[in-house]
């Protein structure tokens, strides 16, 4: 039976941000009104897991973007130490953009530099696979960090710091980190020319990869995501590129695991979500017998051949064909 399932990293929080304006996103609150409601299975990467088949979880996400970015697996410990931009509100320090996209390779080597001594007192090595994803190299596994840094945007962050003794072992190395970063001739220039300024980061998908072995045979598709291409390099399976479901082109006669990348303010991609993937399977013309749509973790929604053929005929959407 051919499924479905799309990995939004965020997706309970496009949720929540989708229910407050059904006028504008009715697709996604039909999927919420009629899909039957997933639970988070508290393991990083559950989404990818489930489409896979495999039970025991996926394992640190940060070494398959390692995979991704570098063409190779590390060879001890892993983490990614992303770029962040904090800020200061009326609750205190909050995660003011989660993701950098933006930032070039001299300026993610220039901050880079800047942080080598703190990273050396550890026995760490920190680099860039891509401007915009920094991974912390150790001869020991490290634990997982904070959860993706997109999860978290807009949190006040001494509230998620506080959280669990695992946050709190962060926190002390974090704020030495803002501090070296805050006033770096890098932010400097970037807050003159208005864009988001690196003054802190952030870690996460730290952990062992799991086996993967019995992993299903579906289909592999992304707009870009590093976990799922780090994923399909370990299964040795291609990725095809695809920004919207009229590019997923197997016809539904295998399963498919699409994994949206975390780029851009959430409205937006609330609306890519909406227009590009949601909307093409309520009107039909596409039919996979069951669409699961998850956030990491497992938490979600799932959809099964009737919810699209009977419940969808008394209230077309946008583009419906008439």
């Amino acid at each position: 039976m051919a499924e479905l399932t799309i990995v939004v990293p965020d997706l309970m929080a496009l949720a929540d941000l989708a229910i407050r304006d059904p006028l504008r996103w009715p697709v996604m609150n039909r999927v919420l009104a009629r899909g039957r409601l997933l639970p988070c299975q508290g393991q990083p990467g559950a989404g990818f897991a489930r489409a896979l088949g495999l039970q025991g979880g996926v394992g640190g996400l940060a070494r398959y973007c390692f995979l991704n970015d570098t063409g190779h697996l590390p060879d001890g410990g892993c983490a990614r130490l992303d770029p962040v931009e904090v800020g200061v509100g009326p609750r205190g320090l909050f995660l003011r953009s989660a993701c950098m996209p933006d930032l070039q390779r001299d300026e993610a080597d220039a901050l880079i530099l800047e942080l080598d001594h703190l990273m050396t007192e550890f026995g760490w090595h920190l680099e860039a696979g891509v401007p915009s994803r920094w991974y912390v190299l150790t001869r020991e596994p490290l634990r997982a960090g904070l959860g993706p840094p997109i999860l978290a945007e807009g949190e006040n962050l001494m509230e998620r710091l506080a959280g669990n003794d695992l946050a709190k072992e962060w926190a002390k190395l974090l704020n030495e980190i803002q501090i070296l970063l805050h006033q770096h001739p890098v932010n400097l220039k970037r807050e003159q020319e208005g864009k988001a300024q690196a003054n802190c980061l952030w870690p996460w998908g730290g952990g062992t990869a799991h086996s993967l072995n019995g992993a299903r045979p579906v289909a592999f598709w992304s707009d870009g995501d590093p976990v799922l291409g780090g994923i399909a390099r370990v299964l040795e399976r291609p990725v095809g590129r695809a920004e919207s479901l009229a590019e997923v082109s197997d016809g539904w006669f295998r399963s498919s695991l699409v994994s949206l990348a975390a780029s851009g303010p959430r409205e937006q991609r609330l609306d890519a979500l909406e227009q590009a993937w949601l909307a093409p399977l309520a009107n039909r013309r596409l039919k996979p017998w069951r669409l699961i749509l998850s956030d990491l973790d497992g938490a979600g929604y799932k959809m099964g051949l009737i919810d699209w053929w009977a419940r969808w005929r008394k209230a077309p959407v946008p583009g419906d064909e008439q």
